[in-house]
């Protein structure tokens, strides 16, 4: 049976509504979180009410229809079940700055709820936290290399196949929204040292397997090109096609010392062949942000930053 929609009620007055219902679910887990302070101060018990209170906002999800109120309410009872989980999870394992287990459960948790969860807002947010505790726990694992090259594969793969989801484009398309908004904070904030790659106690990779975890994201560029051309009719015979390759290829191979540069763009071109005006924004917005950084905060001489920026035709 076809989902039913609602066509009634503005959009205004839904925004209205689900920021009242937000507010008040916000307010009522405080005044309850101050009575129920013996569940903090355990650890397991921490854990079981965060699940429980995460199950409670599932069913009130499905009972709630197109209500924005209770929707919002059920997102913030998950919320705050998700953030009393956490908590439970790390205070019981010592170490946990040092371990990437509690980041591997939180990945594997925040994946489950964007498949099960019927809400566009929150398999969005699952999938953003999901991204990032997937890029700390390969930074704790010595793999931090490899965090954006996977999330760049899996956005890659997800907006090339948005015509093709039919049925599951509810959950591949939240999914799709929040990686890209995870992979671009990494990407980001790689310049800074709170950078999802240089997680406080991960070992330090070394630089060679730091150029391979910028080159798995050079190559996802390149695929994608080179996809995207292949739908254009650009047969591989034709001249324009191995120019426009290796021009690409060339981009890459230029931008090496600013990666973040290669990643933004790639968002930009998923956004443009999709005609999504909000990828292309989203990554003009921190392919601008990461340029003002980079310019301002590396540890290189102005020269040789303006070199790589003029040569990008940045």
């Amino acid at each position: 049976m076809p989902e039913r929609t609602d066509t009634t009620t503005p959009w205004y007055v839904r925004v209205m509504l689900g920021s009242a219902g937000l507010i008040a679910a916000l307010f009522l887990l405080g005044f309850v979180g101050i009575g129920l302070m013996f569940i903090v101060q355990s650890r397991t018990l921490s854990m079981g009410v965060g699940l429980a209170a995460v199950a409670a906002a599932f069913a009130l999800f499905r009972a709630a229809g197109h209500k924005d109120f209770a929707a919002m309410f059920a997102l913030a009872i998950s919320l705050a079940g998700q953030l009393l989980f956490a908590y439970g999870l790390f205070d019981r394992l010592v170490g946990f700055r040092t371990s990437a287990v509690p980041f591997w459960v939180i990945a594997a948790l925040q994946t489950v709820l964007v498949v099960v969860m019927p809400n566009t807002i929150h398999r969005t947010l699952s999938a953003y936290a999901g991204g990032l505790a997937f890029a700390y726990a390969c930074g704790l694992s010595g793999a931090g290399f490899l965090a954006a090259g996977a999330i760049a594969t899996a956005i890659a793969a997800l907006w090339l196949q948005e015509a093709r989801f039919g049925s599951r484009h509810a959950v591949a398309m939240p999914m799709a929204y929040g990686l890209t908004l995870a992979f671009l904070q990494i990407e980001v904030t790689s310049l800074f040292w709170w950078s999802m790659p240089a997680a406080p106690g991960a070992p330090v990779a070394a630089g060679a397997w730091t150029w391979v975890g910028t080159a798995l994201t050079d190559a996802v560029f390149v695929v994608t090109a080179g996809i995207l051309l292949l739908r254009a009719e650009w047969a591989l015979r034709q001249p324009r096609t191995p120019m426009a390759l290796g021009a690409i290829v060339a981009l890459c191979v230029v931008s090496l010392p600013a990666p973040g540069i290669v990643a933004c763009l790639l968002v930009v071109l998923l956004g443009f062949s999709n005609g999504n005006r909000l990828l292309v924004g989203a990554g003009i917005v921190a392919l601008g942000f990461y340029m003002g950084a980079y310019y301002y905060l590396l540890h290189a001489t102005l020269l040789e930053k303006s070199v790589v920026l003029l040569v990008t035709g940045l």
